[in-house]
């Protein structure tokens, strides 16, 4: 497992050197996580309410269009900062592997429910699949 900077610098890309909300890519493999990583499988991404009332009206309210540009944001920038707002939102799912430098100092297990309380556009995110869009909640 490599070992991983504590501010997360390691996952920037573009521009290096700079933390990783800032930056305008991160990388978001996560086939292999590093040492002071936790890798969840998400099941919601809750969009901060600006960042998501934005691209429904750029996507006219179509739901295959607000899922098509939060594909395009996150495979762009490996991440969900919405280029127009600058916001990002927070996520709910399930802890799937803890890195080992922190996994005997968080009370933490594989398994467990987690919501994040830090921004998506700082967190490094995949989609493989939006499984629905909820615009009555945004």
């Amino acid at each position: 497992m490599k070992k991983g900077n504590k501010y997360g610098i390691h996952r920037v890309i573009e521009p290096k050197g700079v933390l990783p909300q800032p930056a305008n890519k991160i990388d978001n493999n996560m086939d292999e996580i590093w040492d002071n990583e936790i890798l969840i499988d998400v099941q919601t991404l809750n969009i901060d309410s600006a960042s998501f009332t934005q691209i429904e009206e750029q996507a006219k309210g179509d739901k295959a269009e607000i899922a098509r540009i939060m594909l395009d944001i996150v495979a762009t920038q490996g991440k969900h900062r919405n280029p127009v707002t600058g916001s990002g939102g927070m996520l709910l799912g399930t802890v799937e592997k803890i890195g080992d430098a922190i996994k005997d100092k968080i009370d933490l297990k594989v398994g467990d429910k987690i919501a994040t309380l830090v921004s998506l556009s700082l967190t490094p995110l995949r989609i493989d699949k939006i499984k629905d869009i909820r615009p009555d909640i945004d």
